[in-house]
């Protein structure tokens, strides 16, 4: 079979019929002369040059012998796959997002009023609400006409100012939204009429006020999650960061011969390293780590932490045979849980698949919903084999001047009207619970700590209180690893939920308390 990839074909991932490993997989990559004769008929057939070209099939990266293989080929080599091997089906390789609130971009610069001379940028100044200090490195987008994301942004300079693309002295706006570095919380404020020279604070972090998370799950017991092993997969986990102890795990992105290990990609790093803070940072006040103060704890400290880096160096999307290499890894390293905070909108039964074999070996994937604004819940959360977990937040959990303040929105809960579900979170029959991911503070690589929201940060919060119930029942925890425990483990999730008066395709069956 030929090594070289041509314009004719593509990536697929081969995988079993049924399940995710069988002996149909073998002989895949050791050629067959049944494949060879079909694909050759079937070149012959659709040629429209006077020369068909030859069969191809690649294998380019194999889990094992039995298992998924990633391969290049064209649509005649499918045919003629079912020829040779009936057992075996190709599936499309899919990519998949992390589920991070996004942030809000402009589309459209706002045009100029008629009439006006040209002049100088309005500008606007940000400092530190406590020390009145200038803060660089501030992203600020003022929208015009939100409807049409029309409007102009930019970034603050070592001085605090950013130079907006307005000319005058004022402008009338929609929306103003500012994303700030790491150790800021952000700003946003609506209908507003921002002058020239403006001053604006965003308020620095306070580690010993609690976020949403914190006020939910921060008097869990010191040792929670103890004997629970968790990976999470991600952009990677800087397990250099004080506040977090990173067991064992890896690289798998095939594309870079999963160079770079387990630790932050060099871009969105800053994503795994803060989902893996939610869950498992170790904290202040900790009496193993005194030295931590003044770091955040985590809702299961004590967790055994793995971290599976899918998601590429050079940025962009995971792919999905990345994907269920890493959760098949988790398995093999006796993972209770695997955390994946990533979503597409494609059904893929490629992670299906693993996410099925996974359950089956006793080990339960916790899903984030996406963040498309009350849209269908994405993929894999939407498969009735995930827990798929919905994003909340809690109103004085976060700055009044925040950016937080935008995902505020009805219904209210009926128990308690400061709790709503994130206007970002999506939303439907498939949402089996709900967790806090408004405004949630964590680690960030090199020791830092920043904020985020999407139901990236909700879905481990979940994941660290399954963790602490678990680690709580040595009858669960001890069960053999089959799908009888995997099925004990969502009930210990699902019993310890409770209704917030929200309806069901918001909140599922409730927040864990």
């Amino acid at each position: 079979m030929a090594n070289k990839k041509t314009a004719q074909t593509a990536r697929f991932i081969l995988m079993p019929l049924r399940g995710f490993t069988s002996d149909d997989m073998r002989r895949v990559d050791e050629g067959s002369a049944v494949f060879a004769a079909a694909a050759t008929n079937r070149l012959g057939l659709t040629s429209t040059t006077r020369r068909a070209r030859k069969p191809v099939m690649k294998v380019v990266h194999s889990i094992e012998a039995e298992g998924p293989k990633l391969v290049e080929m064209g649509a005649e080599e499918i045919a003629a796959l079912r020829v040779s091997d009936p057992g075996v089906k190709a599936l499309p390789v899919v990519t998949y997002q992390l589920m991070r609130m996004p942030r809000l971009e402009v589309v459209t610069k706002a045009a100029r009023p008629a009439g006006l001379a040209l002049g100088p940028k309005l500008q606007v100044t940000f400092v530190d609400a406590k020390t009145k200090k200038p803060v660089p490195g501030v992203s600020v987008v003022a929208f015009t006409n939100f409807a049409k994301r029309e409007g102009a942004g930019g970034k603050t300079n070592s001085k605090g100012v950013v130079s907006l693309g307005f000319a005058g002295n004022s402008v009338k706006l929609d929306l103003l939204v500012a994303y700030s570095p790491a150790g800021y919380w952000g700003y946003g404020k609506k209908k507003l009429t921002l002058k020239g020279g403006t001053t604006l604070e965003v308020q620095p972090i306070d580690l010993a006020a609690p976020d949403f998370a914190a006020v939910l799950y921060g008097n869990r017991p010191i040792d929670a999650g103890r004997g629970v092993k968790v990976g999470v997969i991600d952009t990677g986990v800087d397990g250099a960061h004080p506040d977090l102890m990173v067991t064992g795990g890896g690289a798998f992105v095939t594309d870079e011969g999963d160079a770079g290990g387990s630790g932050p990609a060099a871009k969105d790093g800053e994503h795994g390293t803060h989902v893996a803070g939610i869950i498992a940072s170790r904290g202040a006040l900790h009496p193993a780590d005194a030295h931590h103060a003044p770091g955040k704890r985590g809702i299961a400290p004590e967790v055994t932490l793995m971290s599976y880096r899918v998601f590429p160096n050079a940025g962009g999307g995971a792919e999905n045979y990345d994907i269920i290499r890493a959760i098949d890894q988790g398995v093999k390293d006796g993972c209770d849980l695997l955390n994946l905070s990533l979503g597409s909108p494609s059904a893929d039964e490629a992670v299906h698949a693993a996410m099925k074999d996974a359950f089956d070996q006793g080990t339960v994937c916790i899903v984030a919903a996406g963040n498309d604004g009350r849209q269908p819940v994405s993929y894999p959360a939407a498969w009735d084999i995930a827990v798929a977990v919905s994003s909340l937040g809690k109103k004085g959990t976060y700055p009044a001047t925040s950016n937080e303040i935008l995902d505020e929105v009805a219904p209210f809960a009926s128990g308690d009207p400061k709790i709503y579900v994130s206007a970002f979170s999506n939303v439907g029959p498939a949402i089996d619970v709900c967790g806090p991911g408004e405004g949630i503070v964590s680690t960030l690589p090199g020791g830092t700590y920043g904020v985020m929201s999407g139901t990236s940060m909700a879905c481990p919060a979940v994941t660290g209180a399954t963790a602490a119930l678990m680690s709580a029942d040595a009858a669960v925890l001890n069960m053999p690893r089959d799908r009888n425990r995997s099925i004990a483990m969502v009930g210990l999730i699902t019993g310890a939920a409770k209704t917030l008066g929200l309806i069901q395709p918001l909140e599922g069956v409730g927040l864990i308390v």
